[in-house]
């Protein structure tokens, strides 16, 4: 008895489905509320157990036909077993994120068990078809989770008041494209998958160069706004320390001062490390000269205290 190729195309099929519709839903759920994010776990969770039963009926097939299963893919499944309880514990405390994660990480365990068992047991037609789906699948997944890091970018630049339009369109663009991939890859017109993730690679690495650059000017906006904050400070503690005559708080403020120049000049040339570092020094050396101003203080009110009183009693 011979395992059947099209039951075997089948259940891989589904398991290709299965694992593809939980990274859909996993990014979905990061826009929704907390009913909506409830509601996707459960569906995701509910993928994972039809993901797993499938994977034990193609346990079983190969055991009729007395075949022993790997080690290591029953390891998998044994990971993937650990990982959905862990993601049912999840859900019952409502950390409905972090269950997500568990069950996206056991989805990609039994993808690895069934691997290991067509690699271990080839079938000359069907082990070609299954391996190119199985690198077709692995790059729709890994482009998907590319995407996910992308939204995030982007929904931080529209929150900062970018216009992040164009962004959102070519986002939906991609998805659009590796859905079809994904449909493709179910269909077994590989060639035509292929292309849809060529289209998606290149709009991705627009898309990541874009997102990339936005994340830059968002942190050397910040960087701008701090350098403006401390001009102020510094040139509040100047005015003091002048009025105090304190030339120890003056030398340190002059050295925060060349710090925070030269923190202004890397930003300029987008040296976000060197300006980081230069105003950590300009902070070192500006908390140097307020500690000199109030050491002085601290005197002043001592030897105030400690003077004896020329005013005589009555």
């Amino acid at each position: 008895m011979h395992l059947n190729s099209i039951s075997k195309w089948f259940v891989i099929s589904a398991f290709v489905a299965f694992a593809l519709s939980a990274l859909v839903l996993a990014s979905a759920t990061a826009a929704q509320d907390s009913v909506a994010t409830k509601e996707k776990t459960e569906d995701l969770f509910s993928l994972l157990q039809e993901a797993n039963a499938t994977v034990a009926k193609v346990f079983r097939q190969f055991r009729d036909i007395g075949k022993i299963i790997p080690q290591a893919s029953l390891d998998r499944c044994n990971q993937a077993q650990l990982l959905a309880e862990e993601s049912r514990r999840l859900m019952q405390a409502e950390n409905y994120s972090e269950a997500d994660t568990k069950i996206i990480d056991a989805l990609q365990k039994l993808k690895e068990a069934l691997r290991i068992v067509y690699t271990t047991f080839p079938e000359q037609t069907a082990e070609t078809a299954f391996e190119k789906a199985a690198q077709l699948t692995s790059s729709i997944i890994r482009y998907y989770e590319q995407l996910q890091r992308i939204e995030n970018l982007t929904s931080i630049a529209a929150s900062a008041g970018y216009n992040t339009t164009t962004l959102e369109a070519d986002i939906q663009a991609v998805k659009s494209l590796l859905a079809k991939a994904s449909n493709n890859v179910g269909e077994k017109r590989f060639e035509v998958a292929s292309s849809n993730l060529a289209e998606a690679k290149t709009l991705g690495e627009t898309l990541l160069i874009s997102v990339n650059n936005f994340a830059i000017e968002l942190k050397m906006q910040r960087l701008q706004t701090y350098i403006s904050q401390t001009e102020t400070r510094l040139a509040a503690i100047r005015e003091r320390a002048e009025s105090a005559s304190n030339t120890d708080s003056l030398t340190a403020l002059e050295n925060a001062e060349t710090s925070l120049d030269n923190a202004k000049d890397y930003l300029e040339s987008q040296r976000i490390n060197e300006t980081l570092s230069e105003l950590a020094s300009s902070r070192e050396s500006e908390d140097e000269a307020v500690d000199y101003l109030k050491i002085a203080a601290s005197s002043q009110d001592y030897a105030s205290t400690a003077t004896p009183s020329t005013i005589q009693p009555p």
